[in-house]
């Protein structure tokens, strides 16, 4: 098992390097000094049998008398004096011996040298019943007494040293029983303060990765690890200001890219899509039918682009178009550290399709406007010629061109005068003088302005209102110009349409769900298409400009549909149109619907 724990590693470093001291002064001690004590006893035993052994030698009659004495003076020794017939004869010597020189007696080296009859010694070890070994010496020594052959036995033993073999023992456990007692004690003490510590600033770096500054290292002591645990609290404030400071860049930047026009891709040298913004993602998407916000190849038309700008390493800039939009690129390399290798390229999109509409609109502006004015110029120029001139021979001849000439004036008059409101309008100096309007009054009024014009065109005017509304609060002049441009652009279209039965609706309603008055203007006409139905209340669009050759659908500057917006917006309104292709088209107007009682207090609070 692999341990991981520092303070455990530690801990059994140390206490392998302390058991290892012990159980080899131990062993050496045992080996060394128990060997070495031992054989210091057996020498001494050894000389002082030589002694005995000499003393027996040279006086035999007094040793005998002194034998006793001498086994009573002599420690650990004890000599044993028999016949040497005796023995020669076999005589059974274990019953004046010990149990322990009984042992020594049938020794295998012992009981040779006893057969043997010669002076020998004998130095070895025996096994006890308490399994230790105890070494003994034992020598034969021959001489005469009173002229007989007398055998002398000395047996040396060392059984005192099993006591102190014992107490040794007795100390070998106590030391390990100290041993484990000091191993445990060093285990939580290097636990508590080595491991714990560790373990919290371990724990606390892991929650400064996730940016969590919440917790602090306890400083308790001046070591080591105090000192990297006031570090850590000094890097936790710095890493907490400057992580503060970078999330606050990363937001703004994040916000930039997000909410800025221009589209930002990012493809790394893969060409694989790392980061893109909504603008770039439309790009993707308008550029290439069938592509995914979550795709991240990069498309075809891109491709070799990108390939170009890695391989060369230079900034490149192309126009692309595609269904109807037009864009600016720019894809910029991105270098690693060395400044040598492309990691990536930035591509920057700029959309220039209003710019390019916007130009589009002016041009046809111009042509509109240019034509609008000379037409009614060229008349009046004509005919204020032919007066002059007295082509016109009778007075009723000189009226009816001075009545053209006036009509021509008024209607220079109003297109000059819709430009005009719209420049107001639009730079927001509009006051709105708001009135009670009887709606059916109001309505039935401009029906009579367009009955002419319907009557001619084979189209039919009818009105729907709402028996409960019968007034609403509004400007008369500013709503009288929306809906002079509505039903004007719904009763032409129906006529381009060129229907059997032309029909021209106007229907007021109130919508209780979200309380607007609903103002709907419906013809069954040529209908507006589908891609330009997002654009006509833009300033100077005409749509349908295929049908540019028709000379109804020169008429106007493209500036109507564009007041009508901004006029309804003052209000606090908006327009909604709905049209399908030469079925109809539908223009509502959603009115706030107000209390009459709520609309007077509102106008006294203006007046005051």
């Amino acid at each position: 098992m692999k341990v991981t724990n520092i303070s455990a590693k530690i801990w059994m470093i140390i206490m392998g390097i302390i058991g290892l001291f012990f159980f080899t002064c131990i062993l050496a001690f045992r080996s060394l000094y128990n060997q070495d004590l031992e054989q210091s006893y057996i020498r001494e035993f050894e000389k002082t049998i030589q002694q005995v052994e000499g003393y027996a030698e040279t006086d035999s009659e007094s040793f005998l008398e002194q034998l006793d004495s001498i086994n009573i003076a002599t420690n650990h020794i004890e000599y044993r004096v028999f016949l040497d017939e005796d023995l020669a004869s076999q005589v059974d010597l274990e019953e004046d011996l010990t149990s322990f020189q009984t042992k020594v007696i049938k020794d295998p080296d012992v009981l040779s040298s006893l057969q043997a009859r010669e002076n020998a010694q004998v130095v070895k070890t025996i096994r006890q019943e308490n399994q230790i070994f105890t070494p003994f010496i034992m020598r034969l020594f021959k001489f005469e007494a009173a002229g007989e052959g007398m055998l002398l036995i000395s047996f040396g033993d060392l059984l005192f040293l099993n006591e102190l073999q014992s107490n040794f023992r007795d100390w070998i456990i106590i030391i390990v029983i100290l041993y484990l007692i000091v191993g445990v004690w060093l285990f939580y003490f290097l636990k508590k303060r080595l491991g714990e510590p560790i373990t919290e600033l371990r724990d606390i770096a892991f929650d400064y990765a996730t940016n969590d500054f919440s917790r602090k290292a306890q400083v308790r002591h001046k070591d080591e690890l105090s000192q990297l645990g006031l570090a850590m609290n000094k890097m936790a404030r710095s890493l907490e200001t400057s992580g503060a400071a970078t999330r606050q860049e990363k937001e703004l930047l994040e916000n930039i890219v997000t909410n800025i026009t221009t589209g930002i891709l990012y493809y790394n040298q893969d060409k694989t899509l790392l980061m893109s913004n909504p603008s770039g993602e439309e790009f993707l998407e308008n550029s290439e039918q069938g592509y995914l916000p979550e795709d991240v190849r990069v498309p075809q038309f891109l491709e070799e682009k990108i390939q170009e700008v890695i391989s060369n390493s230079e900034k490149i800039h192309f126009k692309h178009s595609a269904n109807d939009f037009y864009y600016e690129v720019y894809i910029i390399p991105l270098f690693d550290e060395t400044i040598e290798n492309v990691r990536g390229v930035l591509v920057s999109v700029q959309d220039v399709t209003q710019e390019r509409r916007l130009d589009t609109m002016r041009v046809d502006f111009i042509n509109n406007v240019s034509h609008e004015l000379r037409t009614p110029l060229v008349m009046i120029q004509g005919y204020s010629e032919a007066i002059v001139d007295d082509v016109a021979e009778t007075v009723e001849e000189k009226h009816e061109m001075a009545k053209i000439i006036g009509e021509e004036s008024r209607r220079m008059n109003r297109m000059v005068n819709e430009m005009l409101d719209l420049s107001r309008v639009e730079s927001g100096y509009i006051t709105l003088e708001k009135t009670k309007v009887s709606l059916s009054k109001f309505f039935n009024q401009l029906f009579s302005r367009f009955s002419t014009m319907a009557s001619n065109g084979n189209v039919t005017l009818s009105l729907e209102i709402q028996p409960t509304l019968e007034n609403y609060f509004m400007d008369r002049d500013k709503m009288d110009q929306v809906f002079v441009n509505l039903i004007n652009n719904a009763i032409r279209h129906t006529i381009m349409a060129d229907r059997e039965e032309g029909q021209v609706k106007i229907s007021v309603y109130l919508d209780t769900i979200v309380d607007e008055v609903l103002m709907e203007v419906q013809d069954n006409g040529t209908g507006i298409p589908e891609e330009d139905v997002p654009f006509v209340f833009e300033r100077f669009y005409k749509a349908d400009k295929s049908r540019a050759s028709q000379r109804d659908n020169r008429i106007g500057t493209g500036i109507g549909l564009s007041l009508v917006k901004n006029i309804v917006e003052a209000h606090s309104g908006y327009v909604e149109v709905k049209s399908e292709m030469d079925v109809g088209t539908s223009f509502i107007v959603h009115m706030p619907y107000i209390d009459e009682k709520e609309q007077i207090m509102d106008n006294d609070f203006l007046n005051e």
